[in-house]
């Protein structure tokens, strides 16, 4: 077993680690799209180490992030916002709506703090698949966008603490007039964990795929944090954004912004899809915004 890992999915050691597939949609993206995800590291070494990653592959601009010590034994999350950027392929690079491509991450250990003297190096391979959500090969089978003035079968139930609300909102959204807003109950430092969630039957087709862009907030800063996101199948998990859930007065995932998420699902069968979004909160509340969900097959 090497000394050291990255890990990218939800799968424990020592089992094999599956391959890592990103899905993103390329309709609406900025001309520059960022690439962001949670990695899970690991030090088996004797001794506390320095971490560091960075990537590479064609096209792509990539940081360099200095992860800082991590113990003997240990193992630590990290979520790498805005990590990557390249340009946004058009529609003519993908063929018939999709396109695959290859990056390599690298994660090094060093014994100083300066990040000078190298001890172990470890790399991963990550896929990115691109779908053109917009393709004529694509079908749209569901459009949640809210702008009929109801929820639309969306519902919102507490895992941890409250649900405070789930209502329509006009502030944020991706097409007007509405996107749907759900909100945690509130208490003095506070977990909260709330599920925002809908069942679905999947179209009969070879691929299916679900288009997820939401918006993660706290009502105040000062001692609310976003600890992380869950997208789930039932109770499978597809994709998890951050850290687990600490009390420190630290965000773990990108903040007011739009950020979006593209799962494939099981062709011809019923799903919960459902989103869980997990504070804590200090007397105020975490919230979430949703808008233009999708499910698309071909």
């Amino acid at each position: 077993m090497s000394k050291i890992e990255l890990r990218l999915t939800d799968v424990e050691p020592p089992a094999s680690e599956p391959k890592r597939t990103i899905y993103r949609d390329i309709v609406n993206l900025p001309s520059t799209v960022k690439l962001g995800l949670t990695a899970r590291y690991f030090n088996r070494d004797d001794v506390g180490l320095y971490f560091q990653i960075t990537g590479s592959a064609t096209g792509y601009t990539f940081g360099t992030v200095n992860l800082g010590l991590l113990g003997s034994g240990a193992n630590t999350y990290v979520n790498l916002d805005e990590f990557a950027s390249r340009t946004k392929p058009s529609s003519g690079d993908l063929t018939e709506g999709e396109m695959e491509e290859n990056i390599t991450l690298t994660l090094r250990a060093y014994t100083d703090s300066g990040y000078t003297n190298l001890k172990w190096t470890y790399t991963r391979t990550l896929t990115i698949h691109w779908i053109n959500s917009a393709d004529v090969a694509f079908t749209v089978d569901v459009l949640n966008n809210f702008d009929d003035g109801t929820l639309q079968g969306w519902a919102a139930v507490a895992e941890v603490g409250a649900v405070d609300a789930i209502n329509l909102v006009s502030d944020y959204v991706l097409s007007a007039p509405y996107s749907l807003y759900a909100r945690t109950g509130t208490g003095i430092y506070s977990q909260q964990r709330m599920r925002v969630y809908k069942s679905f039957t999947t179209p009969n087709k070879d691929k299916v795929f679900a288009i997820i862009d939401l918006r993660l907030s706290c009502t105040y800063t000062d001692g609310n944090r976003i600890k992380n996101v869950r997208i789930q199948r039932d109770d499978t998990l597809l994709v998890f954004i951050g850290r687990p859930y600490d009390g420190t007065n630290v965000d773990y995932t990108p903040r007011d912004k739009w950020i979006r998420i593209v799962v494939p699902l099981p062709k011809n069968t019923t799903v919960e899809m459902r989103i869980i979004p997990e504070y804590i909160t200090y007397n105020y509340n975490g919230t979430i915004w949703m808008d233009d969900f999708k499910i698309i097959s071909k």
